[in-house]
């Protein structure tokens, strides 16, 4: 991979985390009891751990379960995921000077990039299609946001 296309899939990753925890935040926000800005504004600005938890325990009451087991493991792992991308990521090959070893450590990055770029961009679609159903059988509640 070229540092271009590196640069374009990573952008497209942190997008696609952004998506998901805005997702669901609105998804938590829509299935809570109560009102919809009230429910928003307790995870407007709640860490990632917090809102997972929190839409957990909602799904959980409600028996909505659309949120597999399995991915609540992988939304739980985007916030090691994100913090990688957002943190590290770049600081793994950069400060390396000799040119063959900051290549193979660049290339070692990109093909993780890869890999979380494609688990987080397929978690996206699902949370996004989630979003979407969920708002439909609750427009009643959804205000603008």
């Amino acid at each position: 991979m070229d540092y271009d296309t590196f640069k374009l899939i990573h952008s497209e990753l942190i997008m696609s985390v952004q998506y998901i925890e805005q997702d669901l935040k609105l998804v938590y926000s829509i299935l809570k009891s109560g009102k919809f800005d009230d429910n928003y504004s307790n995870v407007e600005n709640a860490p990632l751990g917090r809102l997972l938890k929190s839409l957990h325990e909602v799904d959980q009451e409600l028996g909505y379960s659309k949120i597999k087991e399995k991915d609540y493991e992988l939304l739980d792992r985007i916030r090691e995921i994100r913090n990688y991308w957002c943190h590290q990521c770049y600081i793994d090959f950069h400060y390396i000077e000799e040119p063959q070893a900051h290549e193979k450590a660049f290339q070692e990055v990109a093909a993780r990039l890869h890999e979380d770029e494609l688990c987080v961009y397929d978690l996206q679609q699902k949370v996004e299609k989630l979003r979407k159903s969920v708002e439909k059988k609750n427009r009643h509640k959804k205000s603008i946001h």
